[in-house]
Order: structure tokens, then sequence, then C-alpha cells
């Protein structure tokens, strides 16, 4: 839950088989899960030449997470997103978001933090919880 008159942040941490939403609690600094977006299946398929297909599923993956986004973008769920999945998967995923989505995005964090506990995130995010939107930006690829 966003404090008064702060935009409602939402935070994807994410890699190339996992997903899951982010958001302050009243805490401040606190993150909690708000959304789970699962976890990627591994379909068989061909790939395209040249490309592994455990690639291919992770940018599949990726694509279906951004896709969500921009449901949840056009239905006003959140007014700043951050970005937090390894470098990788990043273009992937910006690729994916539409404008409403793309024009919300405050950042992006190279890192893969799935594994890692809500109560580290806080620790590693709450810079950006915490700052207004403009040192937010500053803060990308921090």
């Amino acid at each position: 839950m966003a404090r008064a008159g702060q935009p409602r942040l939402w935070v994807l941490v994410a890699d190339g088989e996992r997903a899951r939403i982010v958001v302050p609690s009243a805490e401040e600094g606190q993150f909690h899960a708000l959304l789970p977006l699962g976890v990627a299946e591994h379909p068989h398929y061909p790939p395209a030449l040249r490309q592994e297909p455990h690639h291919l599923d992770k940018i599949r993956f990726a694509t279906d997470v951004a896709h969500r986004l921009n449901e949840e973008a056009a239905r006003g769920a959140f007014d700043q997103l951050l970005l937090v999945a390894p470098g990788h998967l990043l273009a992937a995923l910006r690729d994916g978001l539409t404008n409403p989505a793309a024009n919300r995005v405050v950042g992006a964090v190279p890192k893969d933090y799935t594994k890692l506990p809500d109560e580290q995130l806080s620790d590693l995010l709450a810079k950006w919880w915490l700052a207004p939107r403009e040192a937010a930006e500053a803060l990308v690829d921090g």
C-alpha cells in the first residue's frame, strides 16, 4: 500500500522461470508479495535455428509476464513499475510492454532476486520506495 500521495509502485521480480509482483507495505521500506505470476512451463516445440530451446522458453515466459503487466496497466492497477530481472530478460520484458505499461516503468535493476524473501528485497529495493520519481529514475541500474 502506498503512503498518502505516493504513486502505487509495483516491482516485478523475475527470472526466466519465475516471477512475482511485490509492493511496498504500509510500513515504510517493507515489501510484500502481491501477485505471483507463476512458473514457466517448458513446452516442447522446435527451436528456431541457432537458438537454445531453454533460451526460447525464457523469452516466451518474459513475453507472457509482459502481457500480464499490460493487462494490469490497462486496468490502472499501478502507477509505477520497477523491473528487476537478469539483464538478458530485461530487453524481452521491455519489448513486450505496450505504451501504457512501458510509460509507467521508472527503472530497471539487472539482478536475479527471485529466490530472495520479501524481507531481503526490502533492504535491496527500499530506495525505490522511499525516493521520489526523479531520484528513482537516477537509480536505474543501481
